[in-house]
């Protein structure tokens, strides 16, 4: 696994999470980290809010690990079409289903750059679905698909590699994308491509967000990248 972090600005600190801000996370797939060294704790979803505290159940239908009370943890809430969000709070109440993050305060904007991505290796189909957004600066009354590689996977996006020339702007729809062999169907998503970065001649590696996604999906997925962490673990153990 991987891990992109920043470090903070000398004049910049944390504000106090608004009730605004708590009811707009509920609903949304987070990541719970340790705070120190960014190690990724569980995967889950913020399912609801009580007395200034946030109720985050594990994904994948997976038992929420023993905690302290009081102990601190990062929280990367990943809400669709917004800047991932990096929020710190304490733990106020646990049980095997659930954590009660609360005290919580938003990140500084730079530190809202780090992003948990996990490798992988994979082939799938990258359609270019401009013509479906003619009100964007890319929209083009053509589809064309070609085949990409997909080389890391996180709950805000993907990272492909590929030798057609698309741009920021741009919006891929992926198939046939296989993350998991144990799912009983490919993924398919839709994505807008915020970066291009030149590999070589031939290729050129671009991070996508992920624009709109199912309850259902965004849940198939986290259970996709814990399989593909424990396959990691596995390997490097045997």
């Amino acid at each position: 696994m991987a891990y992109k972090t920043t470090v903070p600005e000398e004049d910049e600190g944390p504000c106090a999470a608004t009730p605004a801000d708590l009811r707009e996370a509920v609903g949304h797939l987070c990541e719970v980290r340790k705070p120190n060294d960014n190690k990724l704790v569980f995967l889950g979803r913020v399912e609801g809010t009580d007395n200034g505290a946030l109720a985050i159940f594990p994904a994948g239908g997976r038992e929420a690990p023993p905690v302290i009370y009081n102990d601190d943890f990062k929280l990367i809430l990943h809400i669709p079409r917004k800047s991932t969000q990096v929020w710190l709070g304490k733990i106020h109440g646990s049980s095997r289903s659930f954590w009660k993050l609360g005290s919580l305060s938003k990140c500084h904007q730079r530190e809202q750059r780090v992003n948990f991505r996990q490798p992988v290796s994979l082939r799938a189909n990258a359609l270019c679905i401009n013509a479906l957004y003619p009100e964007s600066a890319r929209g083009e009354a053509q589809y064309y698909a070609r085949l990409c590689k997909v080389v890391d996977v996180s709950l805000g996006g993907v990272q492909l590699r590929s030798q057609d020339r698309y741009r920021p702007g741009d919006h891929l729809l992926l198939t046939n994308l296989w993350l998991d062999e144990s799912q009983s169907q490919p993924f398919v998503f839709t994505t807008q491509i915020c970066w291009a970065q030149p590999v070589n001649k031939v290729e050129t590696r671009f991070g996508c967000f992920f624009e709109s996604m199912s309850i259902r999906d965004e849940d198939r997925l986290c259970a996709a990248i814990l399989e593909i962490q424990r396959l990691d673990l596995a390997s490097r153990s045997g």
